[in-house]
């Protein structure tokens, strides 16, 4: 009879300990989504004031990839915040937000090299820029035929139920 009473304290000691938990991990995944929105939208703005004041100024082609490497940064970040949400709402942690990341960073560092290339032509650092396209794009066919097989797999992730089975 003890004993039963036990596990009881026991098992409500756990339930106890497991929200507060939760409650913990809830709050910091917030207030990390909170930071991250604060980031994305002080990057946007400032990626468009500087497209706008340099507009004129500067040349036209170096002003567009300014503005479109700001604006993917800014896509990261929201893609990291959709994460985050997911994270929260499912409570299971998804691999493929976390690819589509790496494949928009390396989408990003490809834009500029390539816009850089030209300007490296006939220097000694041009065969390392194009060794760095060509890793970069071997990444993004590795990240994209990693998200292929996620969604074409049966169960590609844990369920949010999923629990494992106790050892006998």
């Amino acid at each position: 009879m003890a004993q039963g009473k036990a596990d009881r304290i026991e098992t409500m000691f756990r339930h106890r300990a497991s929200a507060v938990m939760r409650g913990a991990e809830d709050a910091l995944y917030v207030a990390v989504s909170v930071v991250l929105a604060v980031a994305g939208l002080i990057l946007f703005g400032n990626g468009l004031y500087a497209f706008a004041t340099t507009f004129r100024e500067g040349e036209l082609s170096s002003t567009v990839l300014d503005l479109l490497d700001a604006m993917l940064l800014v896509f990261i970040v929201t893609e990291l915040i959709h994460t985050i949400s997911a994270v929260i709402r499912e409570r299971v942690l998804l691999t493929e937000p976390f690819l589509i990341v790496g494949i928009v960073a390396a989408i990003r560092r490809l834009v500029l090299i390539s816009a850089e290339a030209k300007d490296l032509l006939g220097k000694p650092e041009f065969p390392d820029a194009m060794l760095e396209i060509g890793v970069l794009t071997a990444a993004i066919v590795l990240l994209s035929f990693s998200i292929f097989l996620l969604r074409h797999t049966t169960r590609s992730e844990p369920r949010p139920d999923y629990e494992p089975r106790p050892e006998e």
